[in-house]
């Protein structure tokens, strides 16, 4: 895998991360499922006490927001679209390259498996923020009404 991103052209804390082991897509991954998780538990709205210096107080709507809606805005359309195009390859309508796989086989099964998960946590990031958006909005005003 080293190697591989070497060759690519990949960042320098990448390939640190790599030649230690730590793949960092898998590493956003993790903060991927920390921003889910915050969107529909209880500490996603006020800090919880293992924020030291942030305990208690509100979380601003937009921190968990913006990249919510940001990457629902990207990742489910990538995903669904890439389910439909590996789809096509699979019937054999289109093909697929090999690029650094043993056999197309091998890079259509890991495009299974990465589209298949980008859709899923598009779709399931959309209606997180959703919630969210809906939990958190400000309450409205009272109408006054004149007699």
């Amino acid at each position: 895998m080293l190697a591989v991103s070497e060759r690519n052209g990949a960042s320098g804390i990448f390939l640190t991360l790599e030649s230690w082991g730590l793949d960092p897509t898998a590493l956003l991954a993790v903060l991927g499922v920390f921003l889910l998780w915050g969107l529909v538990r209880p500490w996603g709205q006020v800090f919880p006490r293992w924020t030291l210096f942030l305990r208690g107080r509100r979380v601003p709507r937009w921190l968990p927001l913006a990249p919510a809606l940001l990457g629902a805005a990207t990742l489910a359309p990538y995903g669904v679209v890439g389910v439909g195009y590996l789809a096509l390859a699979t019937a054999g309508v289109v093909t697929i390259r090999r690029g650094d796989f043993h056999s197309s086989g091998d890079a259509l099964l890991v495009g299974w498996i990465g589209m298949v998960a980008f859709a899923v946590y598009g779709i399931a990031l959309t209606i997180a923020a959703r919630s969210y958006w809906l939990r958190t909005r400000p309450a409205c005003p009272m109408s006054v009404t004149t007699e």
